[in-house]
């Protein structure tokens, strides 16, 4: 075999460079976060564009919708940005004590604020240009009621399994070094979770409202269920992927 594995050298380094992320300065962490939520929304804009048409998206479909939207995640690694559901990943450094509570609460709270921020603009801005309208609205409302008419139980395990992909993503293009291989390591947990239809609560924040703009019907209640119940388990599903991470790839060998 040529070469050394990279997943011990990544998961002893991810602890530091987690919690450098968040120990950055508010405003500066709180534009950033509101890029990663333009930049999720552009994937969800690309997702829906290669459903438009499909009335129920088989397999193949679903799966070339979820390479689409990897194209958001992409933009967010490559610019650096402030995605929420890759900063639950800040679990790691605060177990190691190298993060206040205080902090990792701040941290959660400012990037989903500004997420939510970003998500909204975009959104508006592909209503106000035509976005909504045709086949692509009719399914935009489709994935939108779909996800309003999850259960609780289904909202929180969806949750849990999608962060785990994503942060598996976020994981693999940390190690990556270029662009296309970041890609590469991106596009696989991605499609699969969005071809599965798991929820995660960022992107819930572009898809529910583009929905709702389009004419489909939600109350503010389910909407807020469906965010606040998609981020707990999106809270739930990275924390313990990095938490195993760190501790099965990270820790130190012993004797």
């Amino acid at each position: 075999m040529s070469g050394d594995p990279v997943g011990p050298e990544i998961a002893e380094d991810a602890p530091d460079a987690l919690a450098d992320k968040a120990h950055r300065p508010w405003p500066r962490m709180a534009a950033q976060a509101v890029l990663a939520g333009a930049f999720i929304a552009v994937g969800s804009i690309a997702f829906l564009v290669v459903q438009a048409g499909a009335a129920e998206p088989g397999g193949p479909v679903r799966l070339l919708s979820g390479l689409a939207f990897s194209v958001g995640l992409l933009l967010v690694m490559v610019v650096g940005a402030e995605l929420f559901t890759g900063n639950t990943m800040f679990a790691l450094p605060a177990a190691r004590g190298q993060l206040s509570p205080v902090r990792l609460a701040g941290a959660w709270t400012v990037a989903w604020l500004g997420n939510l921020a970003g998500s909204l603009a975009v959104s508006l801005l592909f209503a106000a240009a035509g976005g909504t309208s045709g086949p692509l609205g009719d399914g935009a409302i489709r994935v939108a009621l779909d996800k309003l008419d999850k259960t609780p139980v289904e909202l929180l395990a969806s949750g849990v399994l999608a962060n785990m992909l994503v942060c598996l993503a976020v994981w693999g293009a940390m190690s990556a070094r270029t662009v296309p291989a970041k890609a590469a390591a991106i596009a696989g947990p991605v499609a699969i979770f969005v071809a599965a239809g798991l929820e995660h609560s960022i992107a819930n924040m572009s898809l529910l409202p583009i929905g709702l703009l389009s004419g489909g019907e939600g109350t503010a209640g389910a909407i807020a269920a469906n965010l606040v119940l998609s981020t707990i388990g999106n809270i739930g599903g990275g924390a313990l992927l990095a938490l195993l991470i760190g501790y099965a790839v990270g820790g130190e060998e012993e004797d």
